[in-house]
């Protein structure tokens, strides 16, 4: 009896509990690279659903006003944003196009919040049009929003983004609460207190909320703890020193996921049990309660996504074995910049015996290494190599360095693959560009004074044909 045919989604799952020899990982593999080609960033429709359904479990039992906002830095797909709005996220933004990717989604204004320490005019202008909460960086930052809001006849929804000076014990790269960090009015010393006392003072700002966001890839809940410790007291502070009572108050996102195989982090469900106390602490010392809202990225994606990457040549030499794949560090960037680990691993219908291997990128710089001192099965030529949780900051910080185009998106649902977004092609590549005057002549635009154009001779009829 034949047995019953395996999804696209058994087959991922399969990849990602570290079978790589079942038919349902070899089968899938085979069928989104022969449909799609490589490389290919895949995604686990059912992955994203769960993560937002996990963290929603967790905390909605136990805060009775909440909102959970999706970071779409770590992962810009419409697709992407779509099932996480029914899901029922907000949106979080950094930039203008990420508030235009939010509305594609089907997100409103009024959902969006909009946190970045450098936003241009025309990002404050659109975020005040659309009713957006203005997730203010500076002092500076929050002039220009009154005078934009006043100059439009519109109110703007503000809070601040907050330095609370709290260590998480997480990557320098993506420590974002610590004193020296680029991020956020300084909570100690009295500059976050002095910032909302001019807020209030304002034409056209309604202060609606406070926000830190300590880091990424948070380990534990002890940076957290004391990050909402120190922004609860402040909350107490603005509403006996200016009479301010905030609509919410946001702790930012940075939940950690698991990179490595046996790896334990930080759940949900225990971050949620460890802020309930410091929680119900601060708003009866405040003596209100305003709405939680939380901002995670990389934990709702990062274990949805799969980089399918094919094999092109293996090589041997006196030090090290390399396996060279059809991506590189303009497709997976993390790895290059901050040494970032990924889980590998090699799909072949008949692997060689496991060996320290490195798997090297197409990328011309010596950095290019994907994985590093891995034991894995050798590949040959034409097998492929799939990385795993890079749903998160894998496509959104992917570039076309080396004059590679961009790869392919495919959301897996079922057995049902969808592409949601082309392959890049290599037009994409002198999309924008200009053809300069050619050697010798002279450009008519930016000139002082254009050449002047030669009259053409009219043609002299030519005479005709005896005989026509």
């Amino acid at each position: 009896m034949t047995p019953p045919a395996r999804s696209l989604h058994e087959g991922l799952e399969a990849l990602r509990d570290g079978r790589a020899s079942d038919p349902a990982a070899l089968s899938a593999v085979s069928r989104l690279a022969g449909a799609y080609g490589t490389p290919l960033y895949v995604y686990d429709a059912a992955a994203i659903s769960s993560g937002f359904r996990a963290l929603k479990a967790a905390f909605a039992p136990r805060f009775a006003k909440l909102r959970l906002h999706y970071a779409l830095k770590a992962n810009g797909s419409v697709a992407i944003g779509r099932i996480l709005r029914a899901e029922g996220a907000f949106p979080e933004v950094v930039s203008l196009g990420e508030i235009l990717t939010a509305m594609r989604a089907g997100w409103k204004g009024a959902d969006v919040l909009f946190t970045s320490s450098s936003k241009t005019p025309a990002e404050i202008e659109k975020a005040i049009a659309l009713g957006a909460v203005l997730n203010a960086d500076s002092r500076d930052e929050l002039e220009q929003a009154s005078a934009a809001a006043v100059r439009a006849r519109r109110t703007v929804r503000l809070s601040f983004r907050l330095n609370p000076g709290v260590d998480p014990d997480t990557l320098h790269h993506i420590n974002t609460g610590i004193p020296e960090s680029k991020f956020g009015v300084h909570l100690d010393g009295g500059d976050a207190l002095a910032a909302y006392a001019r807020a209030k003072d304002l034409p056209g700002v309604a202060i609606a909320g406070v926000h830190c966001h300590v880091g990424s890839q948070i380990a534990d809940t002890a940076g957290y703890e004391r990050a909402a410790r120190k922004m609860l007291a402040f909350v107490k502070e603005l509403k006996e020193r200016l009479g301010v009572a905030l609509d919410f108050v946001d702790l930012g996102g940075g939940i950690g996921v698991p990179y490595r195989d046996g790896e334990t982090v930080m759940t949900p469900e225990a971050l949620a049990k460890a802020l309930l106390p410091v929680w119900k602490e601060g708003v009866s010392a405040a003596g209100y309660e305003p709405a939680l809202w939380l901002e995670p990225g990389r934990s709702l994606v990062a274990s949805s996504g799969f980089l399918v990457t094919r094999v092109n040549t293996v090589k041997t030499t006196p030090l090290k074995t390399f396996v060279n794949v059809d991506a590189g560090s303009n497709t997976l960037l993390r790895p290059a910049l901050y040494g970032a680990y990924h889980r590998a691993r090699v799909v072949s219908a008949a692997p060689g015996a496991p060996r320290l291997l490195d798997v090297a990128g197409d990328v011309c710089e010596t950095g290019d290494i994907l994985a590093e001192a891995r034991t894995l099965p050798v590949p040959s030529a034409g097998d492929h190599v799939v990385f795993l949780d890079v749903g998160a900051y894998g496509f959104a910080m992917a570039s076309m360095y080396n004059a590679r185009p961009l790869p392919a998106e495919v959301l897996v649902d079922g057995d049902t693959a969808t592409l949601i977004r082309r392959r890049g092609a290599f037009e994409d590549l002198f999309r924008g560009e200009r053809r300069p005057p050619g050697p010798g002549r002279r450009a008519r635009a930016g000139s002082r004074r254009a050449a002047p154009r030669r009259r053409r001779r009219p043609a002299r009829p030519r005479p005709k044909r005896r005989g026509a």
